[in-house]
């Protein structure tokens, strides 16, 4: 089970947005080698967006884990997210706008 926290921020020509997102993950690890495991994910959890407020987000995640040493572990990973927004029209929510983004992630953690 992995806790995955992010904060992206977005900006166009006009406007600028920072999305906040937060994802409980089970995942299954696969060993191809004693130092390496590949794994698959599902990352479920809340979005934060400035304006929008809350909404949904769902992350499928496809990644490796490389022991470092003895005590490290590096992670790089794919995901896709996708994320709800309501947007208000006329005073009610009524509209869901859905965003996703590719994400390319490098992770390390250290045990002790």
């Amino acid at each position: 089970m992995s806790a995955i926290v992010g904060v992206s921020h977005i900006r166009t020509e006009t406007e600028s947005s920072t999305l906040i997102t937060a994802l409980a993950e089970p995942s299954y690890h696969l060993p191809f080698a004693p130092n390496v495991f590949g794994f698959l994910g599902l990352g479920v959890g809340g979005s934060y967006v400035g304006g929008l407020g809350g909404g949904l987000a769902v992350a499928p995640r496809i990644g490796a884990n490389f022991l470092v040493g003895r005590s490290g572990v590096l992670t790089p990973s794919l995901s896709w997210q996708y994320t709800t927004h309501s947007i208000d029209a006329n005073g009610s929510d009524a509209m869901l706008a859905v965003s996703s983004a590719l994400r390319i992630n490098v992770g390390y953690t250290v045990m002790w």
